[in-house]
């Protein structure tokens, strides 16, 4: 491999710049090439020197404030390692253990490492520069002392590329699909005719009062005012969801099942409508692994969910037994203790791929019965987050990918705010083994963005919020699909793409039919070329910008609705911000940029506009005294 080739690599596909150099660089130590090696050792100085000990006091802070701990260099080698190793135990051979070389550890001490990682994310779009390159080079320097092959260091450098999210994998490799559900609020008192616009805060029952003109009938499949899911409407999704897909590898189910007649339900009435619920997906998906969240509806009365050491009448305790009774049929028996205590869990999927369930009830600003407990205890009531800690620190040592699914997104304003901040420190400290979160509630299609808290323009995760099955209030029904990347070596377990699905209501209630449709895939509607967290967050700025790509958003948003609402300028600024919001009541810091963007826009568009119409009344004066 020459630089020739090293050159057509780059052209071919920005994204091989980085892997073309590493392969250029380190191949030729590897085949024994003395002009190379020499030139390496020459040069080790050279390249250290270029980037000196900070001596100015805003040089020194900047090193200071960049904990490479977060990088976790060390487990991205280990993975590697891990990786290189079962291939040679399946080919039969097997190298012992190596040791990064002291030239990594200088590197790391003496590299401007923020300005290296900075490089490295925005590498997507541009060449590598030459700090990125050195990097790169020396985490992957070890394998050429030890030995390897040419094939294990080709392996070695894309894994690395990889793991640092500077590339997604090759096409062809086996994905995952999953079926997200959310936020069904299965209503069995629902009836078709009576009063869809009543004065309560659930409407369409026989007990909703006088139908007083004709256009307030509840629909034959529900209705876009205050009211929820009909079973047959239920039904219909997930008879059409078994045919259409019926590779389906796994559920994700993000909670909300009992309907929105919040002040007429009992324990009993909500135990009803959980056994009901799982009973129809059983129908449909005898076979398929289901993983539930639970959703701040369950409980009775509503958003109480009371900490653990809370017993008897006072507690919560008979939602949570019956939980574990019926969620154990997809679940490994080591999952029941936490359940019990709090309903969350944790289980190894694949090898090397987890789920953790989050019970974000105990975020719940509206959960009374924490409110009460907070002089107590305000930041962790049911030691949930020093659980998560637990659970992520052993992932991150077994080199295990984890998924996180919950029920109210964390960056949502009823998620109480040192909750909020405290579960976003963590995310961003496991950055590199959480690699998508999955939530509901707010009954929109739309996610949420994590950034680093030293450095806030870096994006870290991303909180995929699915689509409700209700239709309250004025949405269509909707599903989503994910594809996950599947089992192959060094799966980062990454969402390669999405696609939401939606019943077009007015139509059925029309015509008598539902119709089931594909509303959008996101890499093709949005054209991405990835999923990765830095592409959303482009996405954003490029939606601050451009409204017909926000107007897109926007009927996506509304799950293509009829009665989706319009949105002025202050909407779209709020919209935005909601994106880059994966902290709760922290909008002063997570979206002053955006709303910067949006308002120059703004003043652009009114210049534009005024400047075309003093044109506009230039030519026509002009033309006017010519003809004279």
């Amino acid at each position: 491999m020459d630089l020739q080739c090293v050159a057509m690599a780059s052209r071919s596909s920005p994204k091989m710049n980085l892997l073309a150099f590493l392969l250029w660089a380190l191949l030729p130590l590897h085949l024994g090439s003395p002009l190379a090696g020499k030139y390496w050792d020459d040069h080790v100085n050279d390249i250290l020197l270029d980037h000196a000990t900070p001596t100015t006091q805003k040089e020194k802070e900047r090193v200071e404030r960049f904990d490479i701990s977060r990088l976790n260099y060390t487990a991205i080698r280990l993975e590697l390692d891990k990786g290189l190793d079962i291939m040679k135990k399946r080919e039969g051979r097997f190298f012992g253990g190596t040791r990064i070389p002291r030239f990594i550890t200088d590197l790391g001490k003496l590299l401007d490492l923020e300005q290296v990682v900075n490089e490295i994310e925005t590498s997507i779009m541009s060449s590598v520069s030459c700090n990125a390159c050195k990097a790169g080079v020396g985490l992957l320097q070890h394998y050429v002392q030890s030995g390897k092959t040419k094939e294990d260091i080709i392996k070695a450098a894309s894994g690395f590329c990889i793991s640092f999210k500077i590339e997604t994998p090759r096409t062809g490799m086996p994905t995952l699909k999953v079926l997200h559900l959310s936020d069904t609020h299965f209503d069995p008192e629902y009836k078709e005719g009576s009063n869809a616009d009543c004065n309560e805060p659930l409407c369409c029952r026989a007990t909703s009062g006088p139908v007083k003109s004709p256009d307030h009938r509840a629909g034959f499949w529900g209705d876009y005012r205050k009211c929820d899911t009909p079973s047959r409407t239920i039904h219909s999704m997930l008879q059409h969801i078994a045919q259409l897909h019926p590779d389906i590898d796994y559920i994700i189910w993000t909670g909300d099942l009992p309907p929105h007649d919040i002040w007429n339900q009992t324990k009993e009435s909500n135990l009803n409508i959980l056994r009901a619920t799982i009973n129809q997906l059983i129908i449909y998906f005898p076979e398929t692994p289901i993983f539930p969240a639970l959703g701040n509806h369950e409980s009775a009365p509503v958003n109480s969910f009371p900490p653990p050491f809370v017993l008897d009448d006072y507690g919560v305790g008979w939602l949570y037994e019956e939980l574990a009774y019926q969620w154990l049929r997809w679940l490994p028996e080591s999952s029941s203790p936490t359940i019990r205590k709090g309903a969350f869990y944790s289980v190894l999927v694949h090898p090397g791929f987890r789920i953790i369930s989050l019970n974000m009830n105990y975020c719940n600003n509206k959960n009374w019965c924490v409110i009460l407990w907070l002089l107590l205890n305000s930041t962790d009531p049911a030691q949930e987050l020093q659980w998560l800690i637990y659970e992520l620190q052993n992932a991150e040592d077994r080199g295990e990918k984890v998924h996180i699914l919950g029920h109210i997104p964390p960056g949502h304003h009823d998620c109480l705010k040192v909750w909020s901040h405290n579960y976003y420190t963590i995310i961003n400290r496991y950055e590199a083994t959480i690699t998508a979160q999955f939530f509901g509630h707010t009954h929109f299609d739309e996610f949420e963005l994590f950034y680093d808290e030293r450095n806030r323009h870096r994006v870290t995760n991303i909180a995929y919020i699915g689509p409700s099955v209700t239709t309250y209030y004025k949405l269509n029904p909707g599903y989503r699909i994910y594809y996950v990347e599947g089992d192959f070596t060094n799966s980062q377990r990454m969402v390669t793409d999405h696609e939401t699905w939606v019943m077009n209501l007015e139509e059925a209630n029309r015509i008598g039919q539902p119709r089931w449709y594909q509303l959008y895939s996101a890499q093709r509607a949005y054209n991405m070329r990835n999923l990765l967290p830095e592409e959303w967050n482009r996405l954003v700025y490029k939606m601050a910008i451009d409204d017909d790509l926000f107007k897109k958003y926007l009927r996506f948003y509304w799950k293509n609705s009829v009665a989706r609402e319009d949105c002025d300028s202050e909407c779209k600024k709020r919209m935005l911000c909601d994106l880059k919001s994966g902290r709760s009541n922290d909008r002063k810091y997570t979206c002053a940029k955006i709303t910067e963007q949006v308002e120059i826009q703004e003043r652009m568009d009114w210049t534009d506009w005024f400047f075309s119409g003093f044109t506009v009344t230039y030519v026509w004066v002009k033309n006017l005294f010519s003809f004279g």
